[in-house]
């Protein structure tokens, strides 16, 4: 398919959609997934045992404090669970999801189609790589040219030989310190984007420093910022000055963690998970007050297995069932919502 059928379109797993036809998106979800790559072995043999156990309710309170350790927990491979997942999304007023599962997380294209004719949602999936330590050994002989080439495929021919289009470069991982690896994926992505007008979306460098190098590679390499969204923002508890640098650059700003039950952690030297959903709404209303309204957007990264409604987390629904009724009772007016859920992501999602 060539760019320009694109143009102004949202492409999803089942084909080209009007963005008019989104409606409420959650920006950055995993349905069908593997991270165990962030898996860490402990040292201590007791703890170890935790490590390969299946998610039960009898450990979910040890997992959730551990969320590292346990791999089943950061895998869902499920299909029919995940159509039971979605569903309660869909039931609630959701319409669209992004599914940000590429290179290195164990993306199945035919699986998200099959999810999609199930539940009558339109799933956005994702290309490209994901953090360096997921990268496969032959991807440092590629050339940024090669790797261009490839993302360009799969979002104009399809992933391998199943027809099935992405509709969004990303989530393009950046690590500390970023690797020479990373560098040339993230230049190579900037590529694929000026020759199909996709968005972009980046897994950042976990630092209000360094997310700044990512940004700058980026722009360099001839990214449309004004496409191009930072994921993590509230994970990675960027401060307001990064956030309104950020956007300042043109970029929008992802807070997609809502929901989240797991214990603050360490990954990569740095705490995660310390923003609670209250909190999340403060420094969007923050920003809104500042003027950044059109560039925030929303989601819930489902990518453990204790998020999910079936192990007692929230689901997909959260952000309809729980923060959107939150954001009401903190004076968020209706059209601030429909902005941040509706109408952004419609601008974002579109092919340029």
């Amino acid at each position: 398919m060539k760019p320009a059928k694109c143009r102004g379109k949202v492409q999803t797993v089942l084909g080209l959609v009007d963005a008019e036809v989104l409606g409420i998106t959650s920006m950055h979800e995993h349905i069908l997934f593997d991270m165990s790559i962030w898996c860490v072995k402990p040292a201590e043999a007791s703890k170890r045992g935790l490590a390969n156990q299946p998610v039960t309710w009898e450990n979910l309170y040890l997992i959730r404090g551990n969320r590292l350790i346990n791999s089943d927990n950061m895998r869902q491979t499920n299909e029919q669970l995940a159509v039971k997942e979605l569903l309660l999304y869909q039931r609630a007023g959701g319409n669209t999801i992004v599914e940000l599962s590429q290179n290195g997380l164990s993306r199945d294209p035919i699986g998200l189609a099959r999810v999609s004719r199930a539940t009558g949602l339109n799933i956005i999936m994702g290309c490209g790589y994901y953090v360096g330590a997921s990268h496969p050994p032959d991807l440092a002989r590629k050339s940024e040219d090669k790797i261009a080439e490839e993302i360009i495929r799969d979002l104009t021919v399809g992933v391998g030989d199943t027809g099935i289009r992405s509709g969004i470069i990303g989530e393009i991982g950046c690590s500390i310190p970023l690797e020479n690896g990373e560098r040339k994926v993230l230049r190579a992505c900037a590529a694929a984007q000026r020759q199909t007008g996709a968005p972009l979306n980046i897994h950042p460098s976990f630092s209000d420093d360094l997310v700044f190098e990512n940004v700058k590679i980026l722009k360099d390499a001839g990214a449309d910022l004004s496409h191009t969204i930072i994921s993590h923002v509230d994970q990675d508890d960027f401060g307001s000055t990064t956030c309104h640098r950020l956007a300042d650059s043109g970029c929008y700003l992802e807070f997609d963690a809502f929901g989240h039950l797991g214990y603050p952690h360490l990954e990569q030297g740095n705490l995660l998970n310390l923003t609670g959903d209250l909190e999340r709404i403060n420094r969007i209303m923050a920003l809104i007050k500042d003027g950044y309204t059109n560039q925030i957007l929303v989601g819930q990264d489902i990518c453990f297995k204790d998020c999910l409604t079936l192990y007692g987390g929230f689901g997909y629904a959260h952000i309809l069932n729980n923060v959107m009724p939150l954001m009401r009772a903190k004076r968020m007016s209706e059209e601030q919502i429909n902005t941040i859920v509706v109408e952004n992501p419609k601008r974002a999602l579109q092919f340029t």
